[in-house]
């Protein structure tokens, strides 16, 4: 393996190159020990006793993105070198072997270590602690925190005791220190951040950081806020003036709105005491409702607010607020899987790729089921009527037994609302874990949209199932474009937003980025993650209920090599249109399909309006897949064209 060449001095290239390495091998016999120590024999083939030729280029790419983020620590740029490596390609793993390498060889080194979730940092810490000196690493959140309550507590609450705990100011004296994301973005980041009173050299990001905070209240919201500070900081004369301040300002604002417009400006008011450090401390509140409105107040301060309607008729609204809490310091590396599909590199400017390698998904075979509803229905809408919501519910379970056999095991993904109202069981056990929960003969778990992210508990999962859409409100898309340019919200900024139908590129890049961010994420919690020597993905199912329009226009984007099909095709062809076209050209068995047999199955006529169908994106894509090739009808107008399928070496 060739490792690419940086301005760092060659030496010292070469002697963190041969520590990372000695590292990795490390990482390697310490997993064959511990799982000797769990399961002997068991499994004994799964576990890799050597680095592989895919392994290898990931680790190419943690060496380059560690060596140029050390130049941007020296030279003082603030900017995020993104590992976008696969989901189950071991960058973490491989990220905590630089660290080694480079404090073995850096006398002044220092690493601070960022995770999404207090499980994780416990997890990140214990794998550290294995591969580092015990006085080398530390690890700080609430469950970790000395002077947390008692391990009975911390169990009930967290659901594990923390190997170690420490005291927050501690942390400064560790070489590397692990903290969660929002710690990070928090008033007391220092005692992470600076050690021996100077800033870390480097910062390893663990998963997307959320870069844009949202603030999404009302008026009754703000009210309700005002009115228990009133009761709790009675003392407070100036925080509750400046709360009843606020919520006065909004609701004139709202009762005197003179247009419908789905967003609009929010008049400037005397709201600076809300970026006072009186003010700020309430940011850290450990209630959510305090939390937005003080943060909401805070982004109004600064101009980055704005009003939001919610129907048509203009009768009811929220108020956005927004800014960028998320500190970018020299030295800053991320590792996020899905950085490159996200749709926050094409807006902002602070983000340098790193070349990665590519899984070959050739085992993920991907199955596009119709949900039992229209396209247009909401969630929130099914869950209202217990009727409707226990009838989606039975169906789902339906689907899942239809499309798995006994003893498989099975990863079901669904809306929060779903396990929150106990239309279904919240099971996010992983499968080795008790109690061995079981359905229609076949292991089980269920999470919601937004969990489980970077989690490795359904890694042998034979197929997993998304049902429905992870959607962000418009106005929530709104406020992060704004955020990541560090806009205010003018007339000017919301005007290409107006639109019901809005064409504006911010919109689509984050919009479809955070849908297909979050379907690979969860896609891949299976089978699928366990990457061979070659750098195929492990034998998986995934179905999905979300727009097949989506899948098919970002399939060889999020899932290269995969193949898909479309259930139960036939009854889709009398809807018409793309969708229509579409799942003949997926579902058809035949290799040439003309344009009498179109029009016969689907009703679609393309003497008319043939462009408008064949160069559509899912229609180009659904070709491209599927290896059609359209031929015009020979001899003039009116001719009948045909699909043609072609052959692999053709096409």
């Amino acid at each position: 393996m060739v490792l690419e060449s940086t301005s760092i001095e060659p030496v010292m290239n070469e002697q963190l190159k041969d520590a990372y390495f000695d590292a990795l091998k490390e990482q390697i016999e310490w997993r064959k020990f511990e799982h000797d120590q769990k399961k002997g024999a068991q499994d004994f083939h799964k576990i890799k006793h050597r680095l592989t030729p895919f392994d290898n280029e990931v680790a190419e790419c943690i060496f380059n993105a560690g060596t140029l983020a050390m130049q941007d620590s020296e030279q003082g740029i603030a900017q995020y070198r993104v590992v976008s490596a696969p989901t189950g390609s071991g960058k973490s793993s491989f990220a905590q072997a630089f660290i080694k390498g480079y404090l073995a060889t850096n006398y002044d080194a220092s690493v601070l270590y960022l995770v999404e979730t207090i499980d994780q940092a416990e997890d990140v810490f214990n794998e550290m602690s294995n591969l580092l000196d015990e006085d080398s690493v530390a690890v700080w959140t609430s469950a970790h925190d000395w002077n947390a309550n008692t391990s009975e507590d911390l169990m009930e609450e967290y659901g594990f005791i923390p190997t170690m705990r420490f005291k927050l100011e501690e942390l400064g004296s560790y070489p590397v220190a692990i903290v969660t994301h929002n710690f990070y973005r928090g008033s007391r980041a220092d005692q992470a951040v600076v050690y021996k009173g100077r800033d870390r050299k480097l910062i390893f990001v663990d998963e997307k950081m959320a870069d844009v905070s949202l603030y999404d209240v009302d008026t009754g919201l703000v009210k309700t806020v005002r009115d228990g500070f009133a009761e709790s900081y009675s003392a407070n004369i100036e925080g509750v003036a400046q709360l009843t301040r606020l919520h006065n300002h909004l609701e004139n604002i709202w009762q005197s709105a003179d247009n419908k417009r789905p967003y609009d400006v929010i008049a400037p008011a005397e709201l600076s005491w809300f970026l006072s450090d009186a003010a700020k401390r309430y940011l850290l509140s450990p209630d959510d409702r305090v939390k937005s409105v003080f943060g909401f107040g805070r982004a109004l301060a600064q101009g980055f607010a704005f009003l939001s309607r919610y129907d048509q008729n203009g009768k009811g609204a929220r108020f956005i607020g927004y800014e960028m809490t998320m500190p970018l310091r020299p030295g800053t590396i991320l590792l996020d899987a899905t950085a490159d599909i996200d749709g926050v590199s094409l807006i902002a400017n602070n983000r340098e790729p790193v070349p990665v390698p590519q899984v070959d998904f050739r085992n993920l075979s991907i199955t596009h089921i119709d949900p039992p509803f229209s396209k247009n229905a909401r969630i929130s809408q099914i869950v209202k009527d217990a009727t409707k919501a226990k009838a989606y519910a039975e169906w789902i379970w339906n689907t899942v037994i239809e499309n798995t056999e006994v003893g498989e095991r099975v990863l079901v993904v669904v809306h929060k609302a779903m396990l929150d109202l106990e239309f279904l069981p919240h099971l996010d056990l992983g499968f080795d874990e008790a109690p061995l929960i079981t359905h229609g003969a076949r292991q089980v778990r269920l999470i919601n949209w937004g969990s489980g992210i970077g989690s490795n508990r359904w890694k042998d999962a034979d197929a997993v199932f998304l049902f429905g859409d992870f959607h962000l409100p418009k106005r929530a898309i709104i406020g992060t474009a704004l955020g990541l340019k560090e806009q205010r919200a003018d007339n000017e900024a919301l005007a290409q937003f107006q639109s019901p139908k809005s064409q504006a590129s911010e919109l689509l890049m984050l919009g479809d980025g955070h849908l297909c961010r979050h379907q690979k994420q969860l896609a891949m919690r299976g089978n699928a993650r366990n990457i061979s020597w070659d750098g195929t993905c492990g034998v998986q199912r995934l179905y999905i209920t979300g727009a097949l329009k989506r899948l098919i226009r970002y399939k060889d984007v999020l899932f290269p090599g995969a193949t898909v099909k479309v259930r139960e095709p036939e009854k889709r062809l009398n809807r018409g249109g793309r969708d229509a076209l579409v799942a003949l050209l997926y579902g058809s068995t035949n290799d040439v399909i003309t344009t009498i047999d179109v029009k016969y199955l689907t009703g679609i006529d393309l003497r008319k309006n043939k462009n408008w169908y064949l160069e559509s994106a899912e229609v180009v894509e659904a070709m491209r897949q599927q290896n059609w090739h359209f031929q015009p009808g020979k001899g003039g107008r009116g001719k009948t064209g045909q699909f043609v399928r072609l052959t692999k070496n053709a096409a």
